[in-house]
Parts: C-alpha cells; sequence; structure tokens
C-alpha cells in the first residue's frame, strides 16, 4: 500500500482539484512520461557507457537529463503553466534523441524504429494545431537526413527501401494518431458543453431566469467571505409578490407564471452590475448587494417596489396591478448566511404584517 501510494502521489505532482480534468490529465502524463524517459535513457546510457559506445552514452544521458528536468519544472510551484513548460522539453528533448538515433543507427540499426513514440507524445502534450506541427517539423528534419545525397548526414547505412518505409509509416502513423486527437478533442468539448449545460440548468431558474436556490447559496458563500476578509459592508433584501395566490386563483396559474417571469426581468434589469438576485421559492426573491449598508439597501428596495407597483400586467389584455413586499437587512461580521437570510425574512414578515407594498429594514435587537 506504500509502494502504490508513494506511486500515486509522484503521478500527481502538480495536479490540483481546481485545475480541468484535461489539464491534470496532462500533468499525470508528463509525470509518468518523464519517470519513463529519465529512467529508460540511463538505463541505456548506462549500457552505452559499459560497451563504451561513448557518443550513444553522451546522448542518452543527456537526454535522460532533459527528461529528469521536465520533472523538476512540475515541481516547480512558482513558474506559471509549469505543466506546457514541462511537456514541451519533453516532446523537444524526445524529438532530439530520435533524430539522433537515426543519425547513429543505434544498437544494430534499430535506432530509427523507437520514432513512432513521437506522434502520440508530440500530439498530447501540444495537442492538435501545436502537436501538428512539431510533428511536420520532425519529419522534414529526418526526411532531408535519410534523403540528403550519399548518405551525408547519416552515420548509419540504410537502403532506400527501409528510409522510403520507415517514412511513409510514420506518415500514416501520425495521420492516424492526429485524426484520433481531432477526434478526441472534439469529444472533450462536446463534453464540456454538455456539462456546463447542466451545472447552469442546475444554478438557474428555468421559469424567471434567475439564480435559483443553489445558484445562489454559491454566490452567498463567495461574497460572505470577501465581505468578512475585505470588511465590506453587505446588505440582503427578502422580496415577496403580495396577495400572489390570489392572483393564481383568479387568473390562472399560466398568468402567475408570467408574473413571476417579468418580476424577474425587472429586477434583473434595475440592478447594478455587482447586485445578484434569485428565485428564493415560489413567489420569493432574495437580493445580495455587496458594498451596501442598510439605508442604501433601503433606497434600491423602495425603487424597485415602486417599479413594480407602476407596472402593468396583462390577463387577456385587462390590465392589473402587483406590489411587492421587502424586507432589508445588513449583514453584521459575526452572521452567518442562515441567520441573515432568516433576519431578512423577518424585515419581510413586518412589511407584511404593516399592509404589504412596503419595504422594512429588520434591526436584530441585542440582548
Amino acid at each position: 500500500m506504500k509502494l502504490e501510494q508513494l506511486i500515486r502521489n509522484y503521478l500527481n505532482t502538480g495536479t490540483n482539484r481546481n485545475n480541468d480534468p484535461e489539464k491534470n490529465q496532462q500533468i499525470l502524463v508528463a509525470n509518468l512520461f518523464g519517470f519513463i524517459g529519465y529512467t529508460l535513457t540511463l538505463i541505456m546510457g548506462l549500457a552505452a557507457v559499459i560497451r563504451q559506445d561513448n557518443l550513444l552514452a553522451t546522448v542518452l544521458l543527456i537526454a535522460s537529463t532533459l527528461f529528469f528536468t521536465s520533472r523538476l519544472i512540475l515541481v516547480n510551484k512558482r513558474l506559471k503553466n509549469a505543466y506546457r513548460v514541462s511537456g514541451s522539453l519533453v516532446t523537444i528533448s524526445l524529438m532530439l534523441l530520435m533524430v539522433y538515433l537515426i543519425f547513429a543507427g543505434g544498437v544494430h540499426g534499430t535506432g530509427p524504429l523507437w520514432i513512432y513514440i513521437v506522434p502520440p507524445v508530440a500530439l498530447f502534450f501540444g495537442g492538435l494545431r501545436k502537436g501538428t506541427r512539431n510533428i511536420g517539423l520532425f519529419i522534414l528534419a529526418i526526411s532531408f537526413m535519410l534523403f540528403y545525397p550519399n548518405n551525408a548526414l547519416l552515420a548509419a547505412s540504410y537502403s532506400f527501401e527501409f528510409k522510403s518505409r520507415l517514412l511513409y509509416s510514420f506518415l500514416t502513423v501520425s495521420l492516424l494518431f492526429a485524426f484520433y486527437e481531432y477526434s478526441r478533442q472534439k469529444s472533450y468539448k462536446q463534453s464540456l458543453q454538455i456539462s456546463r449545460k447542466f451545472e447552469n440548468q442546475a444554478r438557474v431558474d428555468l421559469l424567471s431566469g434567475l439564480l435559483n436556490r443553489r445558484g445562489m447559496s454559491e454566490v452567498l458563500e463567495a461574497e460572505f467571505s470577501r465581505a468578512i476578509r475585505h470588511k465590506k459592508e453587505l446588505s440582503l433584501i427578502m422580496c415577496d409578490i403580495d396577495h400572489f395566490k390570489i392572483i393564481n386563483d383568479q387568473s390562472g396559474h399560466q398568468i402567475g407564471d408570467q408574473v413571476i417571469e417579468q418580476i424577474a426581468q425587472t429586477f434583473k434589469t434595475a440592478l447594478r452590475q455587482h447586485d445578484n438576485v434569485a428565485r428564493w421559492g415560489g413567489e420569493e426573491y432574495l437580493f445580495l448587494l455587496p458594498e451596501t449598508n442598510e439605508q442604501q439597501a433601503f433606497i434600491i428596495a423602495e425603487k424597485l417596489r415602486t417599479t413594480i407597483a407602476e407596472k402593468h400586467f396583462y390577463d387577456n389584455g385587462r390590465p392589473f396591478n402587483v406590489t411587492v413586499s421587502m424586507g432589508v437587512y445588513q449583514v453584521n461580521p459575526s452572521d452567518s448566511i442562515n441567520h441573515a437570510i432568516t433576519l431578512a425574512d423577518k424585515g419581510l414578515y413586518q412589511a407584511k404584517n404593516s399592509g404589504r407594498n412596503r419595504s422594512v429594514i429588520h434591526v436584530e435587537q441585542s440582548i
């Protein structure tokens, strides 16, 4: 279990819960490939030292160092987009190593057979556009080496048939991997769009188009934390449509839904850019007003209440009016979110009990 945990920790170095899944996957693969890269090239390099193949040993040990450097880059928390730098270094190191193996031939001329590693690595770390470009540059480089007159740029000797088939097969493999990467990216983007769509639907009330209780709860947590951290004022307004049951009973639920929707749009249009409003319940709305004290919140509440009172709604062409009641509360640093909402709700009930169509500031009584 300790070994399994050690491996898991090693591979997850640099990952973060706040990253998107694809980024974390790239970091994990960079760790894995870096480990395989520097381990394998180190072993092969030491083997070359034992065989006294000094040039090959030097190249392999340099490659091992570069692969290990990609690991060190991922560990560096101060470097921005470390995983991209690490992935680029892995790709460049791999390509340079492959160029050398083609040049030198490797063990018994088998060095060029390693080049098929290049397409998946280049496309994974570089994406479709950058990866394809890098593969194209690699193909140009090795083609120039392989088919330069009289094999002047090669230390190894290859037949024309071997060189041409090596290049054709590499092109085929590269095209297949490029098509796979294109399909993968397309599927990922579609999945991401669907995920965001469902996530948005889970946070937004479909009828009013406003945030729902879940969506507003997330905003409340963020704004409460910010207000406490920066010692900023914060106010809530709880709003309820007056006599909404009568509207439903007399005009029907379809007209009632239209009232909820139109009031929501009125609120949304009238608020400041940094304010938030949510449909908190059936006919209830909750406003979150950052950097706003209770007097400023009261002025906003009265402006919204007056706007609704003056607005005409229609039932089969017959106009009718709707009023709302508002409860205003300025949040104290010691308040929890639920407690602050409860106190704004108390202000709403005070407005209801005072005759409706009014705004009331609730002040918590000190004991």
